[in-house]
C-alpha cells in the first residue's frame, strides 16, 4: 500500500530541519519505519508539494493543538478537505487542547467523526482522555523504540535524589507541590532557568539516580504512552508518580512519593527490578503492535 503521515509540527512532517528541542523519540517515525519494514511505500511529509492525495491508499493526519509549534497548519486543511477518510493520530499529551483549537479550520462534529488514533499502553482506558470521538484505535509503540545508551551505576553509587526531566513549566511545578524529601534535579524547564539537554543525555544520566519522577497529567488512567517508563526501568531507577496512574501497570508501581522515600535501601533496589519485569510484562511484543498497525490498513 501507499501511505501518507503528515501533520502540523515539525515531528509530523519530518521537516528536515526540525528544531534541536523536538529531537526526542518520534510516534511518526516509529510508524513510519514500522510500515516501511513492513513492506509499504511511505512519504511522510508535509503535503505542500504533493500531487493528488487520492494517489495514497491510507493516510494518518497527526494533530496537534494550534499553537506556536504548528507550523504546517495547511498541510492538516488540505488532508481534511481532500481526504475525509484520513485516520487523526495523537502523538502530544495536550491532546485535549485539540479540538478547541482546530475549530478555526474544521467543525469539531467533522473532527470527531474520523477515526482517532492513539499511543496507549493495553491496561489503559480511554473513556478517561475525555474525547467525544466514537473510536479511538490503540497501539502500543514500545517495541518499535530503540532505548538510548544508559550509564548504569551500581545501587549503592547512584544519588539518592529524584530525576525530574520535562519541558513542561507544570511538570517541575508539580514535582515542588509534592514536598519531598529527596532532593529533586530538575533539567527542561527553560522558563525556570533549568538546562535543556536531548533526551539521550537524559537517558544516559537517568543511570546515576534512584528515583525518576513521572508528573500525573490529567488524562491519568487512559493508558497514555509514555516513554518515560521504559527509560526508567532501562535505567533500573524506580519510577515514581500518581498511583492512580501508575498503579494500573502493576502493584510494584502503587506507591506513593512519601513511600518510596521511607522504603529501605534494600527493597528500593528490589523494587526498581520488579517495575522493569512488570512493565516488560505488560507492553506489547513486536508482533502484537505490527499485526495492530497492519489493522490500520485494511
Amino acid at each position: 500500500m501507499k501511505i501518507l503521515i503528515t501533520g502540523v509540527t515539525e515531528t509530523h512532517t519530518n521537516h528536515p530541519h526540525r528544531a534541536g528541542s523536538t529531537k526526542f523519540v518520534s510516534i511518526p517515525e516509529l510508524m513510519r519505519e514500522a510500515y516501511l519494514g513492513l513492506g509499504h511505500e511511505v512519504d511522510h511529509c508535509s503535503t505542500a508539494n504533493l500531487g493528488d492525495l487520492s494517489q495514497y491508499d491510507k493516510v494518518f493526519l497527526y494533530a496537534y493543538p494550534l499553537d506556536v509549534n504548528a507550523m504546517d497548519i495547511s498541510s492538516a486543511q488540505r488532508v481534511l478537505r481532500e481526504r475525509m477518510d484520513a485516520y487523526i493520530c495523537l502523538d502530544d499529551w495536550a491532546f485535549q487542547d485539540i479540538l478547541p483549537t482546530w475549530e478555526s479550520i474544521i467543525a469539531k462534529e467533522d473532527l470527531v467523526d474520523h477515526q482517532w488514533i492513539a499511543p496507549l499502553f493495553k491496561w489503559g482506558d480511554t473513556t478517561r482522555m475525555h474525547l467525544p470521538v466514537e473510536i479511538i484505535r490503540a497501539w502500543d509503540p514500545s517495541p518499535l523504540y530503540e532505548l538510548p545508551g544508559c550509564h548504569n551505576q551500581a545501587w549503592q553509587q547512584r544519588k539518592t535524589e529524584w530525576y525530574n526531566a520535562s519541558l513542561s513549566r507544570g511538570a517541575h511545578e508539580w514535582a515542588t507541590a509534592q514536598n519531598l524529601t529527596w532532593p529533586i534535579h530538575s533539567v527542561g524547564g527553560k522558563s525556570l532557568g533549568q538546562p535543556r539537554i536531548l533526551e539521550s543525555d537524559v537517558v544516559w544520566q537517568y543511570g546515576g539516580y534512584k528515583g525518576i519522577l513521572c508528573p500525573t497529567y490529567a488524562h491519568a488512567g487512559c493508558g497514555w504512552w509514555r516513554v518515560r517508563y521504559l527509560h526508567a526501568a532501562h535505567a533500573g531507577a524506580v519510577l515514581g508518580g500518581d498511583p492512580k496512574e501508575l498503579g494500573m501497570i502493576d502493584d510494584a508501581y502503587n506507591y506513593t512519593l512519601k513511600e518510596l522515600e521511607d522504603m529501605d535501601d534494600g527493597l528500593l533496589q528490589l523494587l526498581a527490578g520488579q517495575q522493569a519485569v512488570a512493565l516488560a510484562a505488560h507492553t506489547a511484543t513486536k508482533q502484537q503492535t505490527l499485526t495492530k498497525l497492519e489493522s490500520f490498513l485494511k
